[in-house]
């Protein structure tokens, strides 16, 4: 058997209060209230070492229920207040009374006895009190319900919590993109000034490409005198001749002489006479 708890077993049997039990006493030996939590912590701690069926000491029954007894009372802070004003009552003064003293306290006490009510003792029955066992098995129902109590809170708040970051997570993400794209607009700005002034300014290698570009040869491929237009539309409309190319047809236009001679009779005629 260990040995911790064969002289756990012989020190709750010497104790003198439920205090002494559970360790809750003071180094000046005067009772304090102790807090509910606390005594059951002490309890679940003493009862796995003396209990009957874990500790083969012959003195572990009585050892257990003189635990139970003490858990049972200190457990209840109703029942814990009254116990405390008992033993602060009975709790050794400072100075000793003498005799005569002693006598009259008696003498009162003996006085006031009789006058007492006993219709309490009467009408209310006696409770019958727990098995050591049965406070036992209470304990630990209790610790299972407040476990899974827990459990469930837990659970319910790392639930939250998770749903919570990932809202947050994707609201950082997207004020992070906003943040990113101000950041990229604002940065180099004297840079890009520069460029773009740089590009504002004609230069000569642009302007010869505007001005191909600007010019409707350019844009059709090739110019005037190298159009790809069939043989048959290439003629003078008034002269009335064909010609079999465009080279031809500016030659017929710049150097013949019946040409000059049909546009200024063109230029004579009114507008509205038809050739």
């Amino acid at each position: 058997m260990n040995l911790d708890h064969r002289v756990e077993v012989s020190r709750i049997l010497g104790c003198h209060t439920h205090y002494e039990v559970f360790k809750l006493d003071r180094l000046d030996h005067v009772p304090v209230f102790a807090d509910v939590q606390q005594v059951r912590r002490r309890y679940k701690e003493l009862a796995i070492r003396v209990h009957p069926d874990k500790n083969p000491n012959t003195d572990a029954e009585a050892a257990f229920k003189r635990l139970s007894g003490a858990y049972e009372c200190l457990v209840d802070e109703t029942l814990q207040r009254n116990y405390l004003q008992q033993l602060l009552v009975h709790q050794p003064k400072t100075g000793t009374k003498s005799a005569r003293q002693k006598c009259k306290c008696k003498c009162k006490r003996k006085r006031k006895t009789p006058s007492e009510p006993k219709h309490e003792e009467t009408t209310s029955l006696p409770k019958r009190r727990r098995t050591p066992e049965e406070i036992w098995q209470e304990f630990q129902r209790e610790e299972e319900e407040l476990a899974r109590q827990q459990f469930h809170t837990k659970g319910f708040d790392r639930f939250y919590e998770s749903t919570l970051k990932r809202t947050s997570q994707v609201a950082d993400a997207s004020s992070t993109s906003t943040e990113e794209q101000q950041t990229i607009l604002d940065s180099n700005l004297d840079a890009k000034a520069s460029n773009w002034a740089a590009w504002k300014k004609p230069t000569s290698k642009r302007m010869r490409t505007e001005s191909a570009v600007s010019d409707p040869g350019y844009e059709s491929g090739t110019n005037s005198t190298t159009s790809d237009v069939p043989v048959n539309m290439i003629c003078c409309m008034l002269c009335r001749r064909k010609f079999p190319s465009m080279e031809a047809l500016h030659r017929h236009e710049t150097l013949s002489k019946l040409h000059l001679a049909n546009v200024e009779a063109q230029l004579a005629r009114p507008s509205g006479d038809v050739p």
